[in-house]
């Protein structure tokens, strides 16, 4: 794990996720913030590496440059005969080495080089350069070997991979998967569903679609021919699509959102500037909601209670449209309800 993720605080962590397009839970602990980061950076190293802001990471998970060697061996043979080994440096010259020599008493004369300083001009040192051979050419003409193409389709997958990872992460895809899924991972969004689930079931029964024209794919006599259906928009203008749409408006939204504004238990003191004040999580609550509608449904469509008032037929109609009838909708409730539940004592934990 690295040392630089660790070092930082937990708001400087989540800050670091968004800039790097990954939505992290701000309930989570600060080890786990940090796990996810690191594997999403991981997974985007191609295209977040470039971002001034995660240098230091990725700066810390390079491996360092180890130069190559710049001295040379060099042979020199002294005036003994024998080789020694010296370190020349790369591209440096070498300094002409002068000798005095004395005059045929032994004793330097002070005149300068002109009376007694003798330059030996004769070369005093061999330089033995060790060279490695280089390795030979494969001739052109000669088909590449099967370690060479498995390199090659190695490398052209890795590359197909990054290209693919890249345009998967600058499509936008992974964030529109993340908000759907933060959408749906929520009572709202699975109540959502449930009512979703409903309206298609009502629309099928009170607005029906009415065939158009077949399309006929392809040429020939063999293409496949596909009918074309459009709704009959004209129902909209009467009581046979009305009365049973404002019925189950009725039953499913109207009255269970009533009731679950007045009777909220999400209700909760908060201290704001010194004042108590009572806060709601949730305007409508979700577990008043499907409570009060579940009842409703066994009511009207189940014991058909006031069938005589709203009309037998557009309770029979509403009825007949849900998915499962009028026990469909109560298992949805069911479900709306654990969920609720759910979440209060994951809260309340």
């Amino acid at each position: 794990m690295s040392s630089w993720l660790q070092r930082q605080r937990k708001q400087a962590l989540i800050d670091l996720s968004h800039e790097a397009g990954l939505r992290q839970d701000e309930d989570a602990r600060k080890d786990e913030i940090v796990e996810a980061l690191e594997k999403h950076l991981q997974q985007n190293a191609t295209r977040l590496s470039r971002n001034p802001t995660f240098e230091p990471y990725y700066g810390t998970r390079r491996t360092p440059y180890k130069p190559r060697s710049s001295s040379t061996m060099v042979g020199v043979t002294s005036e003994d005969g024998e080789v020694k080994s010296v370190v020349k440096g790369r591209g440096r010259r070498s300094t002409a080495v002068k000798q005095e020599f004395g005059d045929d008493t032994g004793a330097s004369s002070p005149a300068g080089p002109s009376t007694s300083a003798l330059i030996r001009s004769e070369p005093t040192t061999t330089t033995l350069t060790k060279r490695t051979p280089g390795r030979p050419r494969r001739d052109a003409q000669l088909p590449p070997s099967p370690a060479d193409i498995a390199n090659l389709a190695e490398y052209e997958t890795t590359q197909l991979y990054a290209g693919l990872n890249d345009f998967y992460s600058v499509s936008g895809i992974p964030e529109t998967l993340d908000r759907v899924r933060e959408s749906c991972s929520s009572v709202t969004g699975v109540q959502m569903a449930f009512q979703l689930l409903e309206a298609t079931g009502l629309q099928r029964a009170t607005l029906p679609w009415i065939y158009l024209a077949d399309l006929k794919l392809g040429r020939g006599l063999s293409g496949p021919i596909v009918p074309i259906y459009y709704p009959d928009l004209f129902r909209l203008l009467t009581a046979e699509f009305w009365l049973p749409t404002l019925l189950y408006a009725t039953t499913s939204i109207f009255v269970p959102s009533l009731f679950a504004y007045f009777f909220n238990l999400t209700m909760r003191e908060v201290r704001r500037h010194g004042a108590r004040v009572s806060v709601a999580r949730y305007t409508v609550d979700p577990l008043t909601f499907n409570v009060v509608k579940a009842l409703l449904t066994y009511m009207v469509y189940g014991q058909l209670l006031g069938a005589n008032i709203v009309g037998l037929e557009n309770v029979a109609t509403v009825r007949h449209a849900m998915f499962g009838g009028h026990q469909g909708v109560l298992v949805g409730c069911y479900v709306c309800i654990l969920a609720s539940v759910y979440e209060a004592a994951q809260r309340k934990t």
